[in-house]
C-alpha cells in the first residue's frame, strides 16, 4: 500500500508542477482531434503551447493556429514547413499537402492568426475527452477521472495514517513488570 501511496502522492506533485509551470510561462494548452499529424501526434493527446511572436517561429515547429485563419473556425495544430512573406506555410504530418493546398487554412499564418508553439506533449492525458467527443456521449464523463484519483488519493492517505498507527503499536516499549514489594 506505502508503495501505490507514494506513487501517486509523486503523480499529484509533479501534475500539480506541471500546472504551475505552465502558469509562470503563460502556456496554454490544445488537445489534439483527429489524424492529420500522425506519427508525432495521436487524438487525445495534449499540447502545451507558449505564445510567441511569429519571427520565432522555423520550419519544422509545430504552432496552433486559431479560427482567423482556419477554414473550419477551429485551432489547429500543425507543422510549419516553409516561411513566406506572407506568413506561415503549414502542413499536418499525416497529409499529402499544404494547409492552404487543401483548404484547412484560408492563408498562410499570420501573427493575428498564431496562438502559439508546441513546447511539449503529454501522450494520451486527452483521450477521454476525445472519445466522449468523438462519440457524443454525455461532457460530464470527462470528471470520472478526476474523481478517479481523487478517491486513490483519498485511500492512499487514510492507509498511510492506519500504517503509521499499526507501526507505532509494534513500536511502542514494553514496561518492566514491577514485582510487588
Amino acid at each position: 500500500m506505502k508503495t501505490a501511496s507514494r506513487n501517486t502522492i509523486i503523480y499529484v506533485v509533479a501534475f500539480a508542477l506541471l500546472l504551475i509551470w505552465a502558469l509562470f510561462v503563460q502556456a496554454d494548452t490544445r488537445r489534439v482531434d483527429g489524424t492529420s499529424m500522425l506519427p508525432t501526434l495521436e487524438g487525445g493527446d495534449l499540447v502545451v503551447i507558449q505564445s510567441v511572436p511569429i519571427d520565432q517561429i522555423h520550419a519544422g515547429d509545430i504552432i496552433v493556429y486559431n479560427g482567423l485563419c482556419s477554414a473550419g473556425g477551429e485551432s489547429v495544430v500543425h507543422r510549419v514547413v516553409n516561411i513566406t512573406a506572407q506568413g506561415l506555410i503549414t502542413k499536418g504530418d499525416n497529409n499529402a499537402r499544404t494547409d492552404q493546398y487543401y483548404g484547412i487554412a484560408i492563408s498562410p499564418i499570420t501573427s493575428q492568426c498564431l496562438e502559439g508553439k508546441a513546447v511539449f506533449v503529454i501522450p494520451y492525458v486527452e483521450l477521454l475527452a476525445y472519445y466522449i467527443d468523438q462519440n457524443g456521449l454525455p461532457q460530464w464523463l470527462n470528471y470520472i477521472p478526476s474523481i478517479f484519483i481523487l478517491i486513490i488519493v483519498i485511500i492512499s492517505v487514510l492507509g498511510e495514517e492506519e500504517d503509521e498507527e499499526k507501526r507505532k503499536v509494534k513500536e511502542k516499549p514494553l514496561e518492566p513488570a514491577r514485582t510487588p514489594s
